[in-house]
């Protein structure tokens, strides 16, 4: 029974991680996810950067269908306070800390319309192939994930999921990831070892790595073979 709880309230989990940031031009809100809500993320990037030490964090936007990046624009916006925050040409930002904008309970705001993109953190160290991930930066990036996404379950399910040990460190947790392509099969990989991992084969570009499994260690890394089939 427990096992079958923590599957639902992981499904529920797996849902948020699709809320979209944003709202239409001008217009607040409140189902959106707040700036104070975003900034739980960088303070559980700052908690646990003992996995990625080097590590870089950024949010990455991804349009829908119909949608593109051309002509994006985002900013930080309440009653009294306004900051723009630059988008990369990927669609990815640097979300800035502002006393202000928590003060005035702002929040992130696209000029497009609801629901038409949807949002997620990356953590990236300096010296990984741009065709792998580290898996210390898979662990950072869960945590900012999990602790912005935790705000939107209920009291009880928060609770559940953190006995447990949460997302990111329970041995029952299955957390994917996204890889750049479609993928025909993931490796984990340091020194001499050698393991496969899970991929999802309905959804090929996501993979699963033992984020909670201490036998492996934040620098090893994980490798793709990317499927010829797209």
């Amino acid at each position: 029974m427990k096992r079958q709880l923590l599957a639902f309230l992981l499904a529920a989990h797996a849902c948020a991680n699709a809320a979209p940031v944003v709202e239409v031009a001008g217009i607040r809100d409140p189902e959106l996810k707040a700036y104070r809500t975003m900034v739980k993320g960088l303070d559980a990037f700052e908690q646990e950067r003992a996995h990625a030490p080097q590590g870089v964090l950024r949010f990455l936007l991804r349009p829908g269908a119909g949608e593109s990046l051309e002509g994006l624009t985002l900013k930080i916006s309440g009653d009294k306070v306004t900051v723009p925050v630059e988008l990369a040409a990927d669609g990815g930002f640097v979300l800035p800390r502002s006393a202000a904008a928590l003060e005035d309970r702002a929040e992130l705001v696209l000029n497009k319309k609801r629901n038409s993109f949807r949002w997620r953190p990356e953590v990236r160290s300096p010296g990984v192939p741009a065709g792998a991930r580290r898996l210390g930066d898979l662990r950072l990036q869960c945590a900012v994930q999990w602790a912005i996404d935790r705000e939107a379950l209920t009291p009880q399910a928060r609770g559940a999921l953190d006995a447990s040990g949460g997302p990111c460190h329970s041995p029952l947790a299955h957390t994917g990831f996204e890889a750049p392509q479609p993928l025909r099969a993931a490796w984990l990989r340091e020194g001499s070892r050698r393991e496969a991992l899970p991929v999802n084969r309905q959804r090929n570009r996501t993979f699963t790595p033992p984020l909670a499994d201490g036998g492996w260690g934040d620098d090893a890394v994980v490798e793709f073979d990317y499927s010829t089939i797209n």
